[in-house]
């Protein structure tokens, strides 16, 4: 029985023909997304905040406006518009809603001050 053949080295730098690139080249460039803007961290802020204060989710959606449109016409320094989207929904429905509730307390308010003056003698 013969003794195995010892394995065939390339030659130093050579790989069957082929010159691997040179460290850290070979990966794709790394695109790092902007930070989202103050504005729509605000915009949502402000609409999660709106179901305790009224007036808050108006502001949500004002805050949020700006900050899409700034995204925008900048994307790539200023991100977020998804967040500042999100932002106005939430400012909106809650700021739509509370504003009903509004309406129909002051509208209560006024039936039973209205019932209680018809009714008395």
């Amino acid at each position: 029985m013969q003794p195995a053949p010892p394995p065939v080295q390339p030659p130093p730098g050579q790989y069957g023909g082929f010159t691997p690139p040179p460290a850290g080249s070979y990966a794709y460039p790394q695109q790092v997304p902007p930070q989202p803007s103050g504005e729509a961290i605000a915009a949502l802020v402000c609409g999660i905040v709106a179901i305790w204060c009224f007036p808050v989710g108006f502001i949500a959606i004002w805050l949020g406006a700006r900050a899409r449109r700034a995204a925008r016409e900048n994307p790539e320094r200023v991100g977020g518009e998804q967040l500042a989207l999100v932002g106005m929904w939430v400012g909106g429905v809650v700021g739509t809603l509370s504003t009903l509730l509004l309406v129909a307390y002051i509208g209560f308010i006024v039936f039973i001050v209205g019932w209680g003056v018809a009714t008395t003698p």
